[in-house]
């Protein structure tokens, strides 16, 4: 029985609770104050730019990965093509260009604060669950596919 309340906080975590921590930051920049471009209207052209590079990736890894897209990772082949070719993570990098862009239109402190205490260390960390389960199903050929490719 605990088995089966450790995998469920486990699903929790990882299909809700993870997700909304990206969710989140948006939201509330969306309702605090904003100092757009933090006061350069040139940087609320680069934020945006960033952002929609972010957004695009993000789709496109999505996209490739298909029906390998899994919440846990359990993948049955190595996604190596298309963004895979240059990124083993294209997802958490297009969700750190989208959140970063963002966060620079809107001129966010606390966004700008926030990608840097949760977002990017979360994103580090399940990169890196990610990698130990690939490297055990997949042994040398990931490890030769992660020294081919950028993170």
């Amino acid at each position: 029985m605990e088995e089966n309340s450790v995998k469920g906080t486990g699903k929790f975590l990882l299909s809700i609770f993870i997700p909304s921590l990206y969710l989140l930051p948006l939201v509330t920049v969306y309702i605090l104050p904003k100092d757009f471009g933090f006061g350069h209207r040139p940087l609320v052209y680069m934020g945006l730019t960033c952002a929609a590079i972010g957004l695009g990736l993000w789709i496109w890894a999505m996209f490739v990965l298909g029906n390998r897209l899994a919440v846990f990772p359990g993948a049955k082949s190595l996604a190596r093509n298309g963004i895979y070719k240059y990124f083993r993570h294209p997802i958490y990098v297009g969700i750190t260009l989208t959140l970063f862009g963002m966060f620079l239109a809107c001129g966010s402190t606390i966004g700008m604060l926030y990608l840097l205490i949760v977002v990017l260390p979360l994103n580090w960390l399940r990169a890196s669950k990610e990698e130990q389960a690939l490297v055990e199903k997949f042994g040398d050929d990931y490890r030769n596919y992660r020294n081919e490719t950028l993170f």
